[in-house]
């Protein structure tokens, strides 16, 4: 008899883990045309850091609620640490918006001396209470050479269309557009501060 209910008592378990398998996410690469002037120079760029505020480095996806709270969903989760994705999507983003393969991170140095060096720190990035979701970073571009600050940016981004709450892989692709463009707009400065200083 006790052998009976401990298999029932371990069937019911396996069901329940079964019941509420973990799905993975990744913010993938935008794809897209270079940015750069076909006879332009190759940029080498030192991505410095991705920072995240706290409530955001860790594996559950984010959604805010209309009171404040931040809502994390336990059975939908990163593949890897955010962080470290947002490293290698940027620098993938970047090498085919400047059609440079020199784009290096903290995990992935170059032997160049770079052009530039680029910073960003991203203070909002999910779903609000209202379904859009929202990336807000701070990102600064500076020399190569001396660490000289070339301009600071604050990018406000919103999707195109709102998210319904529970709609993880829409709330994960619509994060991947709206990094795109702020990688974009990274590249986008790059050119401009190589076209005014010719490499620093």
């Amino acid at each position: 008899m006790r052998i009976l209910v401990a298999l029932l008592l371990f069937s019911t378990m396996a069901g329940c883990a079964g019941g509420s398998s973990i799905r993975h996410y990744l913010i993938d690469p935008a794809p897209g045309p270079s940015l750069a002037e076909a006879d332009a120079r190759a940029l080498v760029v030192e991505i410095l850091d991705v920072e995240l505020p706290r409530y955001l480095d860790r594996y559950p996806i984010v959604r805010r609620a209309a009171d404040g709270q931040v809502l994390l969903a336990s059975n939908h989760q990163w593949g890897e640490g955010l962080r470290l994705n947002l490293l290698r999507t940027l620098s993938i983003n970047l090498s085919e918006q400047l059609d440079s393969v020199d784009i290096s991170t903290p995990r992935t140095r170059s032997a160049s001396r770079p052009d530039f060096r680029v910073l960003v720190v991203i203070e909002a990035f999910e779903a609000d209470a209202s379904g859009w979701v929202q990336l807000d970073a701070r990102w600064q571009l500076m020399a190569g050479a001396d660490h000289r600050t070339l301009t600071t940016r604050l990018s406000r981004l919103r999707s195109e269309r709102r998210v319904v709450d529970g709609d993880h892989s829409g709330q994960v692709f619509a994060m991947s557009e709206l990094y795109g463009r702020l990688s974009a707009e990274i590249a986008r400065e790059l050119l401009s501060q190589d076209s005014q200083w010719g490499g620093l």
